[in-house]
């Protein structure tokens, strides 16, 4: 469930193509003939201690045979010094894929221009731009300095980028957005392609209609801002909400049409010659186990621990997998040769599985744009074992069992099948079990007064317990412990550690850092009076007001921190009863739902011991502006129902606390253990 190098695949990071081989040198030429004059500048102000005053920004993208050309095209007035970072112009390619061409580089000053490129030309970065991030994308990377660069001075520039993917045909997408700050300047996106060539457009509805033209044989549209005002977006809205000024363009038909496009380079990929090594670990894998679940645990083991993580995006790699012996015998690849690799076990061990398209950030509003490829960044399998769908992702490392899973964050994904398949939604699913629990121990019984000994545990499942128990590990066992005690001493500033230690469960995927050492109670009251207590980790914190600024959009929806599960657990040994006074304890049982999210408690008093179980779980990743403004409406009477334990008269007649309920744990409870309680409670 954990990764340790790169999280996304960049599945279309660059495109490129084997069949169409560009240049790897910076070519330097005209503008091409299809490219009209950069827009008129603006008469709108800047304002007075803006660091530059944008007079223009071009993009012209031409959807031709050759290619996609994309020309950008900017004049910049640098007006403080803190601007002069403009001067380091970059500019990225995939060579393989096409070429770069720069029209032009200078500098007008006083009236007067100065052709940069008459002295300086651009140089090649003869390394990958992503290599340190385990990516081998292709891309070549030039840079020029600009000499002499001043403040008062305005910087001029335009290239063209030339790309073709001859992988998934002559397919043409992509998108372009415009600004959302307020700027004054003229910005501008012109997109020309060939009548022949069935091409669709859409544009965030806060954009103006384009203007459409015919030029020789060709389709034009052109999005025209000037001096724009900073658009609005609405706080805490999912992202599909908050889609501003952007314009998308693909002439694929349908999701349907990508998905059976890309499917065959998946099978062909995954198919496995007689001779194939890897047949014997199918053979392997399946005399070790008959059960399906089992095979898949083994497959998926094997693929995210004996094959490292590297994306390749070489040679039209950004769509194309790696073959099954090719990833097996260099023993690394992306996500795409990693879902290969699986899909051939998987088949071979006749589990039924197939690969879907994903964007690794949750891909919420897909549904809402055109069908392009550039909307993924990541493939992995969906396989059904005994009628429940688990999600196998062969670039983690540390999934020991398909049991101990996370329900996925993707909002939507695209199937590959060879008749196509159209996108599906995720449904959501409740958290089972809490990512993290924190239990305190106490032993009061010794009296009020002075220090007195505790016991803590944090427990994390999942990413960050991985993470986590990987950097422990690396420690040598004093260094270790010296962590974890600063740890604690850091975040829970009431506890002073004597010693730490951590055990980690492999199969789980569940980490357990441990201190023991002292603390001060805060007891009130006296012998006189009686004393009570406030319960360590038994009180719920109110959630936040639902408020956005008048001018947002009031009627979109709000995120939560779905799939955010956590567990408080505290049991304190109280102090003796004495014939004045026995102990009794108000902690009211809790099971409440509230804006999406599900309070829960439990608690007892019994052997001399109070003990409280509660956690928050957030069941569902956005609520409707309904749901918010009734939570809103609850919050004055949002009870944080803090538990107390306090002394009673001896003798009082038993029940008078508010309620007694079942015992919710004993202080040898097993907490990695996903049946400890509020693990597993529903």
């Amino acid at each position: 469930m954990n990764r340790v190098a790169i999280s996304v695949c960049a599945f279309v990071a660059a495109i490129s193509g084997r069949a169409y081989a560009g240049s790897d040198a910076v070519q330097y030429a005209k503008p091409p003939d299809w490219v009209v004059d950069v827009p008129a500048p603006t008469e709108g102000a800047s304002p007075p201690d803006a660091p530059i005053r944008v007079v223009h920004q071009d993009f012209q993208i031409h959807a031709g045979p050759d290619g996609d050309e994309i020309f950008s095209a900017s004049r910049m007035r640098i007006l403080k010094p803190e601007a002069l970072a403009l001067g380091n112009v970059t500019l990225t390619w995939a060579p393989d894929a096409g070429d770069a061409t720069v029209h032009y580089l200078r500098i007008i000053r006083d009236g007067k221009t100065v052709d940069v490129l008459e002295s300086t030309k651009f140089q090649v970065l003869r390394r990958e731009e992503y290599l340190e991030n385990a990516a081998l994308n292709g891309q070549l990377t030039a840079v020029l300095q600009v000499p002499g660069l001043q403040v008062g001075d305005e910087l001029e520039y335009a290239a063209t980028v030339r790309r073709k993917d001859l992988t998934l045909g002559e397919h043409s997408f992509g998108f372009v957005r415009l600004p959302v700050t307020g700027l004054a300047g003229a910005f501008r996106v012109r997109i020309l392609a060939p009548e022949s060539r069935p091409l669709a457009l859409r544009a965030s509805s806060d954009l103006p209609k384009p203007q459409a033209a015919q030029r020789d044989k060709e389709k034009e549209w052109i999005y025209d801002l000037r001096d724009p005002r900073a658009v609005v977006v609405a706080d805490g809205a999912p992202q599909r909400v908050n889609v501003r000024r952007l314009v998308e363009y693909s002439d694929f038909a349908s999701w349907r049409d990508i998905s059976a496009r890309v499917w065959p380079l998946f099978e062909k990929a995954s198919e496995l010659p007689a001779d194939s090594p890897i047949r014997e670990e199918i053979a392997r894998i399946a005399a070790s186990t008959a059960d399906p679940a089992q095979r898949a645990q083994a497959a998926l083991q094997l693929v995210q621990e004996r094959v490292r993580y590297v994306y390749v995006g070489l040679d039209g790699g950004n769509f194309r997998p790696a073959t099954t012996n090719e990833t097996w015998t260099r023993r690394f690849g992306d996500c795409k040769a990693k879902t290969v690799l699986l899909m051939a076990i998987l088949r071979g061990l006749g589990v039924d599985s197939e690969p879907v398209l994903a964007q690794s950030s949750g891909g919420d509003g897909i549904q809402d744009r055109l069908p392009s490829p550039g909307m993924f960044d990541h493939v992995l399998l969906r396989s059904r074992i005994g009628g429940a769908a688990y999600w196998l992702d062969g670039t983690r490392i540390g999934d020991k069992s398909l049991a101990a899973l996370q329900p996925p964050i993707y909002r939507w994904v695209l199937p590959l099948r060879a008749k196509g398949a159209d996108l599906e939604a995720v449904p959501s699913m409740v958290p089972r079990v809490p990512q993290i629990i924190n239990v305190v121990e106490v032993d009061a019984s010794a009296g009020f007064e002075g220090r007195v000994p505790v016991k803590a545990h944090l427990i994390l499942r999942g990413d960050d317990a991985f993470k986590l128990r990987t950097a422990l590990a690396g420690m040598s066992a004093e260094d270790a412990e010296r962590g974890i005690r600063g740890y604690w001493a850091k975040t829970n500033s009431w506890i002073d550690p004597d010693a730490g230690s951590w055990a980690y469960d492999e199969q789980g995927a569940v980490l357990r850092m441990s201190v023991t050492g002292t603390m001060k109670l805060d007891w009130e009251g006296d012998d006189v009076a009686g004393r009570s207590l406030d319960i360590i980790g038994a009180g719920f914190t109110p959630p936040a007001e639902y408020r956005r600024p008048k001018e947002q959009d009031q009627a979109a929806p709000w995120l939560t921190e779905y799939p955010a599960f956590r567990c408080w657990a505290t049991a304190i040994r109280l102090p003796m009863p004495t014939d004045r006074w026995q102990w009794d304890y108000r902690a009211k049982p809790v099971d409440l739902t509230m804006g999406g999210v599900t309070y829960w408690r439990v608690a007892d008093l019994r052997d001399g011991v109070i003990r409280t179980v509660m956690s928050r779980r957030f069941d569902v990743p956005e609520i409707s502006a309904e749901d918010a403004e009734e939570v809103n409406r609850q919050l004055p009477t949002f009870d944080n129902k803090i538990s107390r334990v306090f002394e009673v008269g001896a003798g009082r007649p038993s029940g008078m606390h508010a309620t007694r309920s079942a015992p919710p744990f004993q202080e040898d409870t097993d907490w990695m253990n996903p049946a400890a309680p509020c693990g597993a409670r529903r």
